[in-house]
């Protein structure tokens, strides 16, 4: 019977020091935890790389420069060259980057100053275009030499043909640098900073030299790479219309 209760008693002691232990020791994980830094939440900077005035015969040569970077970009093309370089376009999608609208004409007095429809009708033919060579149908449109040319009758009427449109945050002004490429990698690096930057390129030969000094000015920055996306749109248009 003795013997009994001091097995009792021996079991009941160590199932006290276990719990005091277990407390001692809980104590001490609460403690190291509430010792360790807070690491602040690291705010996602985003760049989107645009590409106006295509397909032409600078589009493989930046594609394979895209995709040796693993990035993507978003295109907006011509209704006429998408015609000429219909491998180019395929292309494009096939590889993810997305396909964009850039009117028919591309001439300011037709889109912009001779009615409140042209500019949104040559955008639906442009559509057609590029439905037909890959089946894809976009809405995300950009306006040739800016949205700045376009009333308010121009971009409600654009709203009703079911267009979305896309200016920039960044002008590279690469057009104009075919003898000065370097000031193209400047004027970009000069205007950054922002926590989302859309910038606008052109299919030109020096836009090609210039595009891994770009990307890699961005990947310092610790910027992500992100191509347009329909489901996550966002508003960047000049006469920030949220319709838009």
């Amino acid at each position: 019977m003795l013997a009994k209760v001091s097995n009792v008693k021996r079991i009941s002691f160590l199932f006290i020091a276990f719990f005091v232990f277990s407390l001692l020791g809980m104590d001490h994980t609460l403690a190291y935890a509430a010792s360790k830094p807070v690491v602040p939440h690291k705010t996602t900077k985003v760049v989107y790389l645009t590409f106006d005035d295509g397909p032409s015969v600078y589009t493989h040569q930046l594609l394979d420069i895209l995709a040796k970077n693993k990035v993507k970009a978003t295109f907006f093309m011509i209704d006429g060259n998408m015609k000429n370089y219909a491998g180019q376009v395929k292309r494009l999608v096939k590889d993810g980057n997305y396909p964009g609208l850039h009117s028919v004409s591309h001439d300011s007095r037709k889109l912009y100053k001779t009615n409140s429809t042209n500019f949104a009708n040559e955008m639906v033919t442009t559509q057609a275009t590029l439905k037909r060579i890959t089946g894809f149908s976009s809405h995300i449109i950009r306006a040739p030499y800016g949205s700045t040319y376009m009333n308010k009758a121009m971009r409600d009427y654009t709203v009703k043909k079911g267009f979305k449109m896309w200016d920039w945050t960044i002008d590279s002004r690469d057009w104009a640098l075919a003898n000065n490429p370097q000031q193209i990698l400047v004027n970009v690096k000069k205007k950054s900073g922002k926590p989302q930057e859309v910038i606008l390129l052109h299919e030109r030969r020096q836009t090609v030299q210039m595009l891994p000094a770009i990307i890699d000015l961005y990947k310092k920055e610790d910027y992500e790479f992100r191509v347009y996306d329909p489901k996550h749109h966002i508003v960047v248009n000049f006469a920030k219309d949220k319709r838009l």
